[in-house]
């Protein structure tokens, strides 16, 4: 994934990929490629098991984004040593913190740890995200609340492919095979065009100037590391499946969201800021991903 990400940024920089095109890609994985792997997901057989999976799931993913929230609120906020709230700033931090890219960078990485069951289950989190994000997220960086925020986040393409893989489980009903390969190809495609995406937008922003800021540090670190590693210790007290509980941390874990830069253009915010968030986090995810998931690893053990 890293090397991908790399490769995107490579042909950023060749002018193999211009903005025209990253947004082409970014609307492919995220309209095409992100609904085919979540309907592909979803072709499960029916038991009380996989039921109860993503119920824990759900429960779990709930107390994560609370989580999350409460400690960017708490963390992140106005004060002698905080940016003032200019043109967004401090929203966009909060948003940072509290909203990890579980999208493109999330369900690529629970297909490859735990495979389709993995992102079976990833889907009850991933749902209740997008409700959240396009709700509380936008009402937290446009400043504006309304029954529109709701109606979009229920038609977002994520969550119709959840809708209709949900559908299809509950119905039982196995989809013919040449249409199931077809959705396994198109799924496929999740990885290579989120790695492509994050590597263009990192390759936009100006590294340099973001590492002289301090405070993307500590958004950085808040969202890559503390976050996690308190859902971590949180999970722990409950008996629940470890796939989930692990694939719950991986999505807790991952970098910024990409869709914070996307609102912030979208509302006139300071874009540049949520673009710098957003690229630094990201680089440092490749050394603090597999440590948060080993870390993860070593405590359930010992406690377990």
């Amino acid at each position: 994934m890293a090397l991908l990400i790399a490769v995107g940024a490579v042909c950023y920089k060749t002018h193999i990929i211009s903005n025209g095109i990253n947004k082409g890609l970014s609307d492919i994985a995220l309209k095409v490629a992100t609904p085919a792997l979540l309907v592909s997901s979803f072709q499960q057989e029916l038991n009380g098991e996989r039921l109860r999976g993503l119920g824990y799931a759900a429960l779990l993913g709930a107390i994560a984004l609370v989580l999350s929230a409460v400690m960017g609120y708490i963390f992140i906020r106005r004060g002698k040593n905080s940016v003032k709230d200019d043109n967004g700033r401090l929203s966009i931090e909060r948003f940072s913190a509290i909203y990890s890219n579980c999208a493109f960078m999330g369900i690529p990485l629970i297909n490859g740890l735990y495979g389709e069951e993995g992102v079976f289950y990833l889907t009850a989190f991933y749902a209740l995200f997008n409700i959240a994000v396009w709700t509380h997220g936008v009402i937290m960086i446009k400043g504006e609340t309304g029954i529109k925020q709701v109606l979009r986040a229920l038609s977002s393409p994520a969550l119709i492919g959840i809708a209709v893989g949900a559908l299809l489980f509950f119905l039982n009903i196995t989809l013919p095979g040449f249409i199931k390969e077809t959705l396994d190809y198109a799924g496929s495609m999740t990885t290579p065009l989120g790695m492509l995406v994050a590597g263009a937008a990192i390759a936009q922003s100006d590294l340099l100037k973001a590492l002289k800021k301090i405070r993307i540090y500590w958004v950085s670190a808040l969202r890559l590391i503390i976050i996690p590693l308190a859902t971590t210790a949180l999970f722990l007290l409950f008996p629940f499946d470890d796939m989930i509980m692990g694939l719950t941390v991986a999505a807790s874990a991952c970098p910024a969201a990409t869709i914070c830069t996307m609102f912030a253009i979208s509302y006139d915010k300071d874009s540049l800021y949520a673009g710098e968030i957003f690229a630094v986090s990201t680089i440092a995810s490749m050394i603090t991903l597999p440590f948060v998931m080993w870390l993860y690893q070593i405590v359930n053990s010992a406690v377990r």
